[in-house]
């Protein structure tokens, strides 16, 4: 790390791990000044012509090569070098100049600490500083992180370190804890222990690369049956599934002993808690099914997921449908349309483009507009940080669906996620200050349309039901409910899938895994 600023660093293990710091990287590995210098920097980052003559005026060696740093050290004179000064959090010693003419640039200081170009600037260069000289250099901390996790590995190798079935168990119930009720992550891990006990014996499952992808087939294969889906998520979402802090090879491999001790119980305690979880969704779901205008309360619907631990997970679903279903009624009753058309001044544009914008556009130069009705639509995409766009209309705005307090990570998300010019968030009532606020100080506000709170949402609801305009409002907004939560759980009403029973799971006993 080029700067005179030490850093202590400290590793502990519970047990007595071989560990070693890593070697520092060979000289001619490292990187120069050179490679971390912008060739194309904006003019408000040079020094007024009067700063730079007075300190090139001081420098008594004019002939250092470039590029170097020139900063003026606890003595005031300057001296220049091929490395940087501490980048400080304050003004005090650190006005450092590339080459006497310019100041660094904020991606030049990350990259100084080792930060990659993909980490995003949000802040402003005085923050970016402060940022950098409290940071550690990224570099040490993967390579000392490295270290520590070949060090674990090489132990864990020794038979050291053994994964008892209580602890894998715990890690087994973490997962089952956050699924939703799609169940894909513990279905995975069934099925993974399924074709161990039944058909491949010789499985290692210390070797996650023999049975990575493949599970993903198991698993869906099982998952169309079970719940009538299957998982879209990203394939790095679903390789968390493989980590640490999941269920990673070594608690399989205790999983998969156990399983096989006593003959498929780990399996049948995994599809047993999916049959818990389905069955509190049809308890909760029948509410909104058996429904009518006169008696029901959207917020019921909402607090009986609140209410069940192992349903909160899938509330995010639930609260996406009944936002769509009030939006798409309300446009579908009155009976918008959608305008798409070309002015005068761009005539000529749709000569020349006649063939795309009549199949394309459905207009072209005998029909210069083209009228439609307007829809809602869902579009969720299902991915673990929920960054997906969940409902968009086709007049402009892109409505984002969430039921949780929004953190500045997950804000940026929303936005840099949705390609519409225009979004609309709906939210509870009490995240509605943070996130105006939020989304003002980080100046994305502009691109929010408006908000929604679940408040409104419940007034609305009340108007369509048993409003004046109920006759034709009221069971449709139910029916598209419904029609929606059966295209979500195709599942529910089904009774217990034909694998749960063909396995023969509810025969298998053991009192550990009851």
């Amino acid at each position: 790390m080029p700067q005179k600023r030490e850093r202590i660093f400290i590793v502990g293990f519970l047990d007595n791990v071989n560990f070693t710091f890593p070697e520092p990287v060979p000289s001619e590995e490292r990187k120069t000044l050179s490679d971390i210098l912008e060739t194309d920097v904006d003019k408000r980052y040079y020094v007024r012509d009067t700063i730079r003559s007075s300190r090139l005026e001081r420098l008594k060696d004019k002939n250092y090569p470039k590029p170097y740093i020139s900063h003026e050290n606890m003595a005031g004179s300057i001296t220049p070098h091929p490395y940087s000064s501490a980048l400080r959090a304050g003004a005090s010693a650190n006005y450092i100049l590339i080459n006497d003419e310019r100041r660094p640039t904020e991606r030049e200081m990350l990259r100084i600490q080792g930060f990659p170009d993909t980490y995003k600037i949000v802040v402003p260069y005085s923050k970016v500083k402060h940022q950098c000289g409290n940071s550690v250099a990224v570099p040490v901390i993967e390579a000392v992180a490295k270290q520590m996790l070949k060090a674990l590995k090489e132990y864990n190798k020794g038979g050291s370190l053994t994964m008892t079935r209580e602890e894998a168990k715990k890690k087994l119930d973490t997962v089952i804890g956050k699924s939703r009720v799609h169940f894909y992550k513990p279905i995975q891990i069934a099925e993974i222990l399924y074709h161990q006990r039944t058909q491949e014996p010789n499985l290692d499952l210390l070797n996650l690369e023999s049975y990575r992808t493949r599970s993903r087939r198991w698993r869906d294969t099982v998952s169309e049956e079970l719940i009538g889906n299957i998982c879209s998520s990203s394939a790095r979402f679903q390789d968390n599934l493989f980590e640490e802090n999941a269920v990673p090879p070594e608690a399989l491999d205790v999983l998969g002993k156990e399983n096989i001790r006593t003959n498929g119980a780990v399996e049948a305690y995994i599809y047993s808690k999916f049959d818990n979880k389905h069955e509190q969704l049809e308890d909760a779901l029948l509410y909104c099914m058996t429904a009518n205008p006169e008696n029901f309360d959207v917020r019921k619907l909402i607090n009986s997921f609140w209410e069940e631990p192992g349903l909160r997970r899938s509330l995010d679903k639930v609260y996406e449908i009944i936002v769509y279903s009030l939006f798409e009624s309300i446009v579908d009753e009155l009976n918008l349309k959608v305008d798409v058309f070309v002015s005068d001044d761009k005539i000529d544009v749709l000569n020349e483009f006649e063939d795309f914008a009549s199949k394309i556009m459905c207009i072209d130069c005998e029909n210069l507009i083209h009228s439609e009705s307007a829809h809602v639509y869902r579009v969720g995409v299902a991915n673990a940080a929920d960054r997906g766009l969940d409902i968009y209309s086709n007049w402009g705005p892109a409505i984002q669906i969430k039921h949780l307090a929004l953190s500045e990570e997950l804000a940026e998300n929303i936005v840099e996620s949705v390609s519409s010019d225009r979004i609309v968030i709906v939210c509870k009532q009490a995240d509605s200050t943070l996130i105006v606020s939020l989304l003002t100080q980080i100046g994305w506000k502009s691109k929010i349309q408006s908000i929604v709170t679940e408040d409104e949402l419940a007034v609305w609801y009340e108007k369509a039901l048993r409003g004046p305009y109920k006759n034709t409002l009221g069971q449709k907004l139910l029916d598209t409910m419904s029609e929606q939560f059966e295209l979500e759980f195709p599942s529910i009403g089904q009774g217990r899938s034909s694998i749960i029973r063909r396995r023969k799971y509810i025969e298998i006993t053991d009192d550990f895994w009851k």
